[in-house]
Parts: structure tokens; C-alpha cells; sequence
């Protein structure tokens, strides 16, 4: 995993949480959809987050 990937995961994971902790009733509908696109490059990202910690277990 490189850098940039890592730092797009924290970002990625930073905004997912700032919208779920301080939208509460000033909820917007386009959120639902961020969300939605910020889970799927998620979805991507945390495959190589794995696949990295399954390097560590084995060294």
C-alpha cells in the first residue's frame, strides 16, 4: 500500500465519520450519496489495508 493510499483511506474514513458525528438534524440528502461513493472506495482501500496486515502476520 502506498502512501498516497493510506492517506486517501484516513481521509476517506475522517470525512465518513465528521459526516455521521455532525450532520445529525442538519442532515442534507446529498450526504447518503457521499457517503455511499466514500463506502465504496472503502470497500477498495481496506482490501489492501488487509492484505497488508496479512504480510505482517506472516513476517
Amino acid at each position: 500500500m502506498t502512501d498516497k493510499e493510506v492517506c486517501r483511506y484516513l481521509e476517506l474514513v475522517d470525512r465518513r465519520l465528521f459526516i455521521l458525528v455532525h450532520s445529525g438534524i442538519n442532515w442534507k440528502p446529498e450526504y447518503a450519496a457521499e457517503l455511499e461513493a466514500i463506502d465504496r472506495e472503502l470497500v477498495e482501500l481496506r482490501k489492501m489495508v488487509d492484505c497488508e496486515h496479512g504480510k505482517r502476520r506472516i513476517a
